[in-house]
């Protein structure tokens, strides 16, 4: 198990995170934006940065020894509002990552303060990562002219995912013809002398959306709206079904699973005092095809410059051959427009002669199959058997398993576009 701990106090755990050294919180940044930080602010910031640095640093093994075992201890000042949600926090980590979480809170030395006096300003607080979701979740809000604030996270030198944050909000300004209230803030771990960061780090970045959305749950404090925080992901990605039997667990991303933004919801409510607080997806029953829909024309074609790929920070430019690469090209071409933006253009390969270990080709193969599960619909029980993860509270079952059906519908009709990918079929 690595031991990993977050604080100032000496200890003798495997790594040291010590917060404004080697654990970059965002305070800095989020000083200039709202002025001072109580404890409860900082609280929140080195909870969430130290568990996506500790995420970071520890790299998973290969398939049976891909789950990891993580022991945290954190010094908070508010230790007995963690305390009341420290099972809660390792569930949502759990269900993020799949992997094995313990998490101890220590006492921090000092006075505390907290300002949770909630006036119930107006408006929402969305996600804004750089994708074509949260794009289509901003355009939505502002075409309904409704008050809206976007916050972001990068990491250090992911200037691609930066560049992708910068340009998509310019466009949206544009179109709407407004300044919309924007708060990037950046969150990583690094070396700074005396403290170590490890240099070999896990890419999965599997918790990220925790502290993406406690870095939204901080803006909702500071400019003291209520209500609600939006994590625009389509329901594909959202429910986020394995492929197959191989991506189970910790193979697949669960940025914005239901069941794990239910449990974020009762932490935060409980730590911001506040039960009116709620966290939804207003994408959870849409394709990724019908989420580029919501654009107007002028944006489906800005979203060129919108990041999808999970590599795009080494590769540079959209990688072709992952799953979310496929899954935009097909709800882009879907609507009728095409993006020359790949380095690998997989669908046109002469894809039967790529050796079976190319990545690309298993990948694309693993969705054919995934998609013909939900080619017909009438098998509901063949269904269930093939995906137990749908029998579950968090989401409108029946409502999923069209979302599904209609996907691979989508899909089909773009494959079949290309003669290489329909000898597959």
């Amino acid at each position: 198990m690595s031991s990993i701990y977050i604080g100032t106090s000496i200890s003798t755990a495997d790594l040291i995170l010590v917060p404004g050294e080697n654990l970059y919180t965002g305070s800095k940044k989020a000083q200039e934006y709202f002025g001072d930080l109580d404890t409860l602010d900082e609280d929140l910031l080195n909870v969430a940065a130290g568990i996506y640095a500790a995420d970071l640093a520890t790299i998973r093994s290969d398939r049976e020894q891909n789950c990891r075992d993580i022991a945290l201890t954190i010094e908070v000042s508010h230790k007995q509002g963690w305390d009341v949600i420290r099972k809660k926090l390792k569930y949502a980590l759990y269900v993020l990552s799949k992997d094995n979480w313990e998490i101890t809170f220590v006492k921090k030395a000092g006075k505390t303060n907290a300002d949770l006096d909630w006036n119930g300003a107006s408006g929402a607080v969305l996600l804004f990562s750089g994708g074509i979701d949260s794009m289509a979740g901003a355009s939505d809000f502002l075409a309904k002219k409704e008050p809206l604030v976007l916050v972001s996270h990068s990491s250090q030198g992911n200037s691609e995912v930066d560049k992708s944050q910068k340009d998509i909000y310019k466009a949206l300004c544009k179109h709407y013809k407004q300044e919309i209230p924007y708060f990037p803030i950046k969150v990583y771990g690094r070396n700074k002398n005396p403290y170590d960061f490890p240099e070999e780090r896990e890419n999965s970045q599997r918790t990220r959306s925790f502290l993406f959305l406690t870095l939204a749950a901080l803006v909702m404090k500071k400019k003291k709206m209520k209500k609600v925080l939006f994590m625009a992901e389509n329901g594909q990605f959202a429910v986020h079904l394995p492929l197959n039997q191989a991506r189970i667990g910790p193979f697949s991303t669960h940025t914005a699973d239901p069941l794990f933004l239910s449990l974020a919801k009762e932490i935060f409510s409980h730590l911001l005092e506040n039960e009116d607080f709620a966290i939804e997806n207003p994408f959870l029953y849409k394709t990724k095809a019908e989420v580029f829909a919501v654009l107007p024309v002028q944006l489906q074609k800005a979203a060129i410059k919108s990041a999808s790929c999970w590599k795009i920070s080494r590769v540079k430019m959209h990688c072709g051959e992952c799953v979310p690469c496929m899954s935009r090209r097909i709800a882009v071409e879907y609507n009728g427009l095409r993006f020359s933006e790949y380095k690998v253009d997989l669908f046109n390969e002469n894809i039967k002669a790529l050796p079976e270990e190319h990545t690309g080709k298993r990948n694309l193969s693993d969705y054919l199959e995934f998609i013909a599960t939900f080619k017909s619909v009438k098998d509901i029980p063949k269904i269930l058997s093939n995906h137990p993860e749908l029998y579950n509270n968090a989401f409108n079952q029946e409502a999923v398993i069209k979302m599904y059906h209609r996907m691979a519908q989508q899909s089909y009709k773009v494959l079949s576009s290309y003669p290489n990918v329909v000898k597959l079929i």
